[in-house]
């Protein structure tokens, strides 16, 4: 009869389970990180790439206006630290609208802060427009984002980037955190606007003081280039005075700058 494929082992359970709480413990588990890479290119509504890995992932809903609409998606649910996300997108002689399917939210990080870079690219008298939702952060935060847009000075571009600190409904607080955030807009190959928001170590402190964030839960940036962008400002006016949170307009130099705090996210 042929030995059986399994045999009896000579050392018992209980010298098995010693041996196993007297070795050492000198290696670290490896934390599983999530990935992401999204290019993207429109020319004359025609779509010349699409390329989508890891956590990102990019969908094209049927919609029925002159703008061609994407939304991203974050499968992995939020970033946290050591997470990498790079979106690469590029509109050519076209009208493209990108959003998110969701508000995303930063977990806190217990290694090295997340990596988000956004490259947006507008040529050929194109219009682009960079509506994503809000940013949630939450307490312990870690993430260095870099937006960089490249447009010839035919085309036109619309960003609105929104953070929320903390959920207010669920008691929330943001005391730490680090958050660095840098625009850098390009026009015909020159530099044409830089700005930069880094909240970091107490930002609790920072953002409750009168001349730091005046309580402030929700910071909002919205940005728009082009040739007619001093018509947009008498377009948009009313509504900033209007407006219940605390909201300022600027136009200058073929842009137009509103930044807005408010003590509520919007519902």
């Amino acid at each position: 009869m042929q030995d059986s494929l399994f045999k009896k082992s000579d050392i018992s359970m209980p010298e098995i389970r010693a041996n196993r709480a007297l070795a050492p413990m000198n290696h670290k588990a490896k934390l599983q990180r999530a990935k992401g890479q999204i290019g993207f290119h429109l020319h004359r509504q025609k779509i010349e790439k699409l390329y989508q890995s890891g956590c990102a992932k990019l969908m094209l809903p049927r919609t029925y206006g002159d703008m061609t609409e994407v939304v991203l998606l974050n499968t992995a649910g939020g970033i946290t630290g050591g997470d990498r996300v790079d979106i690469d997108l590029t509109a050519e002689a076209s009208c493209l609208m990108v959003t998110t399917q969701t508000a995303e939210r930063l977990y806190r990080s217990s290694t090295k802060p997340a990596k988000v870079n956004v490259k947006l690219t507008a040529k050929s008298a194109a219009m682009l427009h960079w509506l994503p939702q809000e940013t949630i952060i939450f307490d312990g935060a870690e993430l260095d984002r870099t937006i960089c847009v490249d447009m010839s000075g035919d085309s036109c571009c619309l960003l609105a980037e929104t953070l929320v600190l903390g959920r207010e409904a669920m008691g929330e607080e943001v005391c730490r955190c680090h958050f660095t955030d840098n625009w850098r807009l390009y026009r015909d190959g020159q530099l044409f606007h830089a700005e930069s928001l880094r909240l970091t170590d107490r930002v609790a402190e920072v953002i409750a003081a009168p001349a730091g964030g005046n309580a402030a839960r929700v910071l909002s940036t919205i940005f728009y280039a082009g040739d007619d962008a001093q018509k947009m400002a008498k377009t948009v006016t009313p509504a900033v005075e209007n407006s219940t949170a605390i909201c300022a307009l600027s136009y200058w130099e073929n842009r137009l700058v509103i930044r807005l705090v408010g003590a509520h996210a919007p519902t």
